[in-house]
């Protein structure tokens, strides 16, 4: 960036601002921002990769008070048609003598002997991130703001998501803001301290144990429907729509996934139907025996519900379907005005049981589900930007063989998806 304060060549500049309140003190949202594990968790839907990479001050003992330290991160839109965004900055903390808070980020590329050239999208933080006052009723108003300057792969990002991400909403304030303010419902709502009178009789230690299942679930879904470093797609077949190319990659290893060569299959539509229609037909439990081929012919009902916001669409299920006695499914749906989450994995009832009992266990999942983005930009205003991942492990079959079954499987899906609700 030059000293004039205008982008670097070949960078375009994005600036947005949101503020809101969250039901949240302002130590334990400067402790989400400041402890880069929990960032990565509270914010699993937009950043990956994230790591400290030097701590210039450690700020006053027991306090995040002038502490300043080096993250390296990937910014991520949930989708495989988005490139990440890399980015090297300085994360400050800082208690104001009317006792706010502000945490402020800016980019360090050049100036630090760790920085490495990109051959991705490199983002580049100018003076970043949030005020954050107390409203002495253990809530916090949060004022956000992002000042990026952006340098696009722009053979990595389709088509149809372009304008999207051209529009800073992307990557802006407001879905930042939205996302820590939806965190903030769910851990009080899901550990108790709010229950809404529709969810079935559980324990606490049930109630626990589900909602950090769930919870593994979603962070992992998150990593994989993303388009960060560690995940390489590549184009599959298309289908005689050109809207509809299925991206898919392929990961051995991957913590608390089962073990062996997994095969992933995503794919974004674009539809004309309001983001919220599609995410309440997607989280309808009676829609799912049209679109789904393992539940198809089979009624399907909730075990369990858990509410995890004042919003009743926010909610942890379990499910059971009639023709699959020996298979349940455990579902997150989450929503907020920038965007949602259905997001599902198997699991078998032995387990649901040891859940309710809150026997913790480490629990391999293979989630997959969708990420419905409201369209606030492009051919068609108003509609959603829909996105499915779903995944396999490679068993008795050739992974040539499992990319076409995952191929297949996303590509019927959507079509019935597209038939329903646009």
């Amino acid at each position: 960036m030059s000293q004039r304060g205008i982008p670097a060549p070949f960078f375009q500049s994005e600036s947005s601002r949101d503020i809101a309140t969250i039901r949240a003190s302002p130590i334990t949202i400067v402790q989400t921002l400041m402890e880069v594990d929990q960032w990565l968790h509270i914010f699993c839907s937009m950043v990956t990769n994230a790591q400290i990479l030097e701590v210039l001050s450690p700020g006053e003992e027991e306090s995040y008070k002038e502490r300043k330290q080096v993250i390296s991160a990937e910014f991520v839109l949930a989708t495989p048609y988005v490139p990440a965004r890399e980015a090297q900055f300085v994360r400050y903390s800082h208690q104001q003598l009317d006792g706010s808070w502000i945490v402020v980020d800016v980019s360090v590329d050049e100036l630090r002997q760790f920085h490495r050239p990109s051959t991705r999208t490199v983002c580049r933080k100018r003076p970043s991130g949030c005020l954050i006052r107390d409203m002495q009723n253990g809530s916090s108003l949060v004022t956000w703001v992002e000042n990026v300057d952006v340098r696009e792969k722009e053979d990595e990002m389709h088509a149809i998501l372009k304008p999207f991400v051209e529009s800073s909403f992307a990557f802006g304030a407001s879905r930042w803001i939205a996302t820590l303010q939806r965190q903030a419902e769910r851990f009080i709502y899901s550990t108790g301290i709010n229950i809404s009178p529709s969810d079935a009789p559980i324990s606490p230690e049930g109630r626990r144990s589900l909602t950090m299942t769930a919870n593994k679930m979603v962070v992992s879904f998150c990593n994989d429907i993303c388009n960060s470093t560690y995940h390489h797609w590549t184009s599959s077949n298309k289908t005689r729509l050109k809207t509809m190319e299925v991206k898919t990659n392929k990961r051995r290893g991957d913590p608390g996934k089962p073990l062996g060569l997994h095969r992933t299959a995503g794919c974004t539509v674009e539809l004309i139907s309001s983001h919220n229609r599609v995410f309440d037909y997607l989280s309808d439990i009676q829609n799912r025996p049209h679109w789904e081929r393992m539940s198809s012919g089979s009624s399907v009902k909730a075990l369990v519900n858990i509410t995890t916001g004042p919003d009743p669409r926010n909610c942890i299920s379990v499910l059971a379907m009639s023709n699959h006695k020996d298979i349940l499914i455990l579902q997150e749906c989450c929503t907020d005005a920038t965007g949602s989450y259905v997001i599902f994995a198997p699991i078998s009832p032995d387990v649901f049981q040891s859940m309710l009992y809150g026997v913790d266990q480490e629990l391999p999942l293979m989630p997959f589900g969708f990420s419905i983005l409201p369209n606030v930009s492009g051919s068609i205003l108003d509609g959603t930007l829909l996105t499915m991942v779903f995944q396999i492990t490679v068993k008795n079959v050739s992974s040539k063989q499992a990319v076409e079954v995952v191929t297949q499987i996303v590509k019927e899906a959507l079509q019935k998806i597209i038939e329903a609700v646009n």
